[in-house]
């Protein structure tokens, strides 16, 4: 082995990383189960096997026409099949969420007429979702298969979109072995096919809003994020990117985001999140679960919604105590307060010139930032950071963006731990993992952006570059 290699850090992070991941995912594979007949009856059963393959198929037919009767298209279709193994093997799989919330709330709106379901705010989730879920009540198909499948379908999308932005990036045509790569991504996976979560669908938004702005189309790009927020309010956390391309030029003067079509982002939100009105629900009631994210939060009165950020520890503080609305003030200004000085701060280092690499970098420290240090997040939040992260690597083969992912990713897992595989202490260490995560994205940042005469930037340099392998000396 290069001896090179064995001096560099980030050798030794991926080993540690891969051995955790591979023990928690053999862990989790133990759980696995075939969807059968008995389970859900014969229609849902072939409802899953059968809408799970479509979107890969898809995949395959398309990669099948470019690479013809080659090894990258056995390969890709080898890909395709284990990601469909894996996916249909949890299709059975019953979240405590999908238990005590989802399943709950499809069984109330079959009780309700469909006037009532659109009046009637049912769980937490914001209107648009809810449609899908009143849908669901009405077919005669597994609510868990329908969760999932739609979940998935985005999860392909958001692929479709990450793919087309690496290919822009690197002026290249679709790769669909990198799309079969994306499909195989163990977090994205658990979230949609086996926990049932919906956080894709505001990623896949994010991503193509980015991906849009890139080409300098507006429109589409607004359109996105206005259907992002209507899915989720974490959308936000990739709205800081988007200021920064309103401000920002791309290297020929051309302007990424224009001013003139921002009001589209708010007449999509609306557009989608006001169905309930024309059934004669209240307008203000729409609103609701957005009003109670904020003054409530995710994490409900806790610091700390089972993240794996910096108030991890600080989870059993009593509500409503003095120390807690110190730390609640305390960590919301420590996120403002970073994420503006990263904005303002690259915008004046670059005299608001980026480029696309530079868009990438903010659209990973953005949320990554925000998710690590703001109060009342929850694990999934840092969905939109992995992503980014990924595309990061698949554009610019970058190591550090490679191990920043597996350390988040690794940090993810160990969180699920106390979810999906029940088991309690382990994940009290997962903030040291997406810290060391944060600490490589800030130093990629600072390599891209070197601050004046300052110390960190041979900090940054020592943890972004790999050690010089060692000249051999050679006899006289």
């Amino acid at each position: 082995m290069d001896k090179a290699r064995l001096k560099d850090y980030r050798f030794w992070i991926f080993c540690v990383c891969a051995i955790l991941f591979a023990v928690l995912f053999a862990l989790d594979l133990a759980k696995a189960r075939l969807p059968l007949p008995v389970h859900y009856g014969a229609a849902s059963c072939a409802f899953i096997y059968v809408a799970t393959a479509l979107p890969l198929v898809i995949y395959f037919v398309f990669a099948a026409a470019k690479h013809k009767k080659s090894a990258t298209t056995f390969i890709i279709a080898a890909m395709l099949a284990l990601s469909y193994a894996v996916r249909i093997c949890f299709a059975n799989f019953q979240s405590r969420d999908y238990i005590y919330y989802l399943s709950q709330w499809v069984e109330e709106y079959r009780g309700l007429s469909v006037a009532d379901c659109f009046i009637k705010q049912v769980g937490n989730y914001p209107p648009l979702y809810n449609y899908f879920l009143i849908a669901f009540s009405r077919m005669n198909i597994s609510d868990l298969y329908l969760i999932k499948t739609l979940s998935f379908y985005f999860e392909a999308g958001t692929v479709f979109f990450a793919i087309k932005l690496v290919g822009l990036v690197r002026k290249e045509s679709f790769n669909y072995l990198w799309a079969a790569a994306f499909l195989l991504l163990p977090i994205p996976f658990t979230n949609s096919s086996q926990w049932a979560q919906c956080d894709t669908m505001y990623t896949m938004c994010a991503v193509a809003g980015v991906y849009f702005a890139l080409k300098r189309l507006s429109v589409p790009a607004y359109l996105f994020i206005g259907l992002g927020l209507a899915f989720k309010m974490q959308t936000v956390l990739i709205l800081p990117v988007g200021l920064v391309l309103l401000l920002a030029r791309d290297a020929e003067g051309r302007k990424y985001l224009l001013w003139r079509y921002i009001w589209l982002v708010p007449l999509a939100f609306m557009a989608l999140s006001c169905l309930p009105v024309f059934f004669g629900g209240s307008f203000f009631k729409v609103f609701d679960v957005y009003f109670n994210q904020v003054a409530v939060g995710n994490a409900g009165q806790a610091l700390n919604g089972h993240c794996a950020n910096i108030l991890l520890p600080f989870s059993s503080i009593p509500a409503k105590s003095v120390a807690y609305y110190i730390l609640l003030v305390l960590f919301i200004a420590i996120t403002a307060v970073t994420d503006i000085l990263i904005i303002v701060s690259v915008l004046k280092k670059s005299g608001k010139v980026l480029n696309a690499q530079n868009v990438l970098l903010l659209c990973i420290l953005l949320p990554l930032n925000s998710v690590f240090f703001m109060p009342k997040m929850l694990d999934r939040f840092y969905y939109i950071a992995e992503i980014f992260l990924i595309i990061y690597f698949a554009a610019y083969r970058d190591k550090n963006s490679f191990i920043a992912y597996a350390l988040l990713e690794t940090a993810q897992w160990l969180m699920y731990t106390r979810t999906l595989l029940s088991i309690n202490g382990l994940y009290v260490i997962s903030p040291v993992f997406s810290a060391a995560a944060l600490v490589i994205v800030y130093a990629m940042l600072i390599k891209a952006f070197p601050l004046n005469g300052n110390k960190l930037n041979g900090i940054a340099a020592l943890i972004t570059e790999s050690p010089r392998p060692q000249e051999q000396k050679t006899a006289p």
